[in-house]
């Protein structure tokens, strides 16, 4: 389902996990869908790296076994298989997830290749235009006009934000909905050359708590090394992220920062025909930093919930319903508990007292993480 009058069915803001998986799962379910995203591929995008079984699964949704083996056979794509949380006395707790049927059910991919490459991957009926800076999106009698640099507006009757943190879209239904923006954690990462580690690695301990320092292997001989903490917590302790980076690994030389929307409660995530995905949604996991699982989710069950309706209700339908109210339901467990984690973590005799018992009866992991929903 293509253009009709002039105006495009559904225009995607940005090609970021969230945006791709929309805009794949639409063009299965018989939509020829228009992404527009500001960069040309390879870009990067400053982000730990980590993609977690979560993400594989979903991959096996929009391409079946062959995606994921595909992106295992890629030279940038580090095949992990566990994860250590360690707290301030040094004890850790390992999470363990072997291959399934040798298949990987995690990896560690720098965002510049593995967006690139998923990118690559898109059915054809997608049609991408890169180099596209939307400069403002608005709604009018004849649809959404986006506009963007250097170029003629576009209309379409349904808008998607999956423009991350810096969002056109996601303003537009903050002040819809009267809600204010959600909060932005800040992080820091950079890449140093070191022997891989057999499992991703993150430090729980001051003065980073409630966040975190992570040591994430790539291929290559090279780490992923980042921190990232709530913004309150920077600025109470007086903390410079990029320069407490450089404490951790004096081998660090550039360091890139970036700012991380939280799940910290349910918030209603469309409008009248737009609606938002990904990081634009504030679906980051506070815990753990994790976004790209939640990213793909959103995108696909928003292309699921636009193809039971027809086109030319897309703006009377009530959204929340189609949309919003179900992804928070399939979310729910995961996210009550991530939360409950996050607040917890605050304090750092629980946190080494939870790893202390996880670190003593590992055998908690196995049942904790299916209670989690990670399994």
């Amino acid at each position: 389902m293509g253009m009709a009058d002039g105006i495009e069915p559904v225009v995607i803001i940005g090609a970021g996990p969230a945006g791709i998986a929309c805009a794949w799962r639409l063009a299965q379910l018989g939509f020829s869908p228009v992404i527009l995203e500001k960069e040309s591929f390879p870009r990067d995008k400053v982000c730990g790296d980590a993609l977690s079984g979560k993400v594989v699964s979903l991959l096996q949704k929009l391409g079946g076994e062959e995606l994921v083996r595909d992106l295992a056979d890629q030279p940038f794509a580090y095949a992990a298989c566990a994860l250590d949380f360690f707290d301030e006395k040094g004890r850790s707790v390992r999470l363990s997830f072997p291959p399934k049927g040798n298949i990987p059910q995690g990896f560690v991919a720098p965002r510049k290749e593995w967006d690139a490459w998923l990118a690559s991957r898109l059915p054809p009926q997608v049609r991408m235009w890169t180099g596209v800076r939307v400069r403002g999106v608005e709604l009018t009698k004849r649809g959404w006009e986006i506009v963007g640099e250097g170029m003629p507006p576009i209309y379409a009757r349904f808008v998607v934000g999956a423009d991350g943190v810096t969002s056109r879209v996601a303003p537009w239904v903050w002040r819809f909905r009267g809600l204010s923006r959600p909060p932005v954690y800040p992080a820091v990462r950079a890449y140093v050359a070191g022997n891989s580690l057999d499992g991703l690695h993150l430090y729980f301990r001051q003065p980073y708590l409630p966040g975190y320092f992570w040591v994430f292997p790539l291929r290559g001989d090279k780490l992923n090394v980042g921190i990232g903490l709530p913004d309150w917590a920077v600025r109470k302790r007086g903390l410079s992220l990029r320069q407490q980076l450089r404490r951790e690994c004096s081998e660090v030389v550039e360091v890139q920062g970036h700012g991380i929307p939280v799940s910290l409660s349910e918030r209603p995530l469309t409008g009248p025909g737009c609606a938002l995905v990904g990081d634009a949604a504030a679906l980051t996991d506070p815990f753990t930093g994790e976004g790209i699982g939640n990213a793909l989710l959103s995108g696909i069950r928003l292309a699921e919930a636009l193809a039971r309706v027809s086109p030319k209700d897309w703006v009377q339908v009530d959204w929340e319903r189609l949309y919003t109210r179900p992804l928070y339901r399939e979310l729910r467990r995961e996210l009550q508990m991530t939360r409950l984690l996050h607040r917890l973590a605050r304090f750092p005799g629980v946190v080494n007292a939870m790893i202390g018992f996880l670190h003593r009866y590992p055998s908690w992991a196995v049942p904790f993480l299916r209670w989690y929903g990670a399994l």
